[in-house]
């Protein structure tokens, strides 16, 4: 049995794998707390629901083909949890979905909403796949909660944190800010990807519901043009992590520490996507241009960036060349 301290003395541990699923869970006060349990888990698994097993492992192969990292390791986490909760089950009803989903909405409706779109999205990939009949969502309403307003950092604090990063990393933030790219996209920018004589560059985001690679391509402002030109080309991509000579995956301290460092509240990447298009909004900038540069399948999606909004998009990225 694998059993093993996590993070603090009085945290135990069981770790395994079972029909290519890991299963593990913590919170045990000793070590014999998490063998038991660990035991008691593996007498679960014995009457395991292989078709569930097999819906599972089917629909995070897919996803890891076709969607983003981050989204396939979302997947795999709720999917491990639920396989620990219902593999033992014959039948997966309703009445276990709904049941899960009100102790995640006891913590965070919006988490349990969340869940629900992801387990929802599952069972359709089982029916689509022909692995199974049912989908125990269907009826399942998702639970009303208040949105948070999304925090978007003044230009002042921006500029702190750019101050304060050394100039490689101010390069890449300015990159991040100034094509308004999903982070993950940014990361995974290629040289080949920017065309320097038309004066563009393409992001490329598997968002969309088809999981399809989509390529947006963002107008190069006079500030995104010198920062590209400025950067030491290292490799095939134009961010490298030299730790790893790869891509970055996710920089998770990286910008809080700056935050900190400047004294401003912490803000996220995703913060200067709503920075930008408020900004191009303020400015006058048409919402289809933002549309088209935020990589938006809807205007509706666009909508809840903005409140109103009012030509092209080379004019409207031409309206961020103040941060630099």
């Amino acid at each position: 049995m694998t059993t093993y301290r996590h993070q603090s003395k009085n945290n135990w541990r069981y770790d395994f794998w079972k029909h290519g699923i890991r299963h593990r869970k913590s919170g045990f006060a000793t070590k014999e707390a998490a063998r038991m349990a660990e035991s008691e888990a593996r007498k679960k698994l014995r009457k395991i629901n292989t078709g569930f097993i097999k819906l599972c492992e089917k629909r995070l192969d897919d996803l890891k083909l076709k969607r983003t990292s981050k989204h396939f390791t979302e997947n795999e986490t709720l999917l491990n949890n639920l396989i620990l909760r219902w593999a033992h089950k014959k039948e997966i009803t309703k009445s276990d979905v709904q049941e899960y989903l009100n102790e995640v909405a006891a913590k965070s409706k919006a988490n349990a909403n969340k869940h629900l779109r992801l387990i929802r999205a599952a069972f359709n990939f089982g029916i689509k796949m022909d692995l199974i009949q049912y989908n125990p969502t269907v009826g399942i309403e998702r639970f009303p909660h208040t949105k948070k307003k999304r925090y978007i950092p003044i230009e002042q604090d921006i500029k702190k944190v750019l101050t304060l990063a050394t100039p490689e990393d101010r390069r890449y933030l300015l990159v991040i800010a100034h094509t308004l790219g999903r982070i993950t996209s940014v990361n995974q920018l290629k040289w080949t990807d920017i065309n320097f004589a038309d004066g563009y560059v393409s992001l490329y985001t598997r968002k969309a519901k088809n999981s399809d690679l989509k390529e947006i391509r963002i107008p190069m402002n006079q500030v995104l043009t010198q920062t590209l030109e400025r950067i030491e080309k290292k490799g095939e991509y134009v961010f490298i992590n030299p730790q790893t000579e790869k891509p970055y995956l996710y920089r998770s301290k990286f910008l809080k520490t700056l935050c900190k460092k400047a004294e401003v509240k912490t803000f996220t990447y995703h913060a200067l996507r709503h920075f930008g298009a408020s900004k191009m909004d303020n400015m006058g900038a048409a919402l289809s241009d933002i549309q088209s540069i935020l990589g938006h399948e809807r205007a509706t999606t666009t909508d809840e960036y903005l409140q109103s909004l009012r030509g092209s998009t080379v004019e409207a990225i031409k309206k961020l060349e103040g941060l630099k």
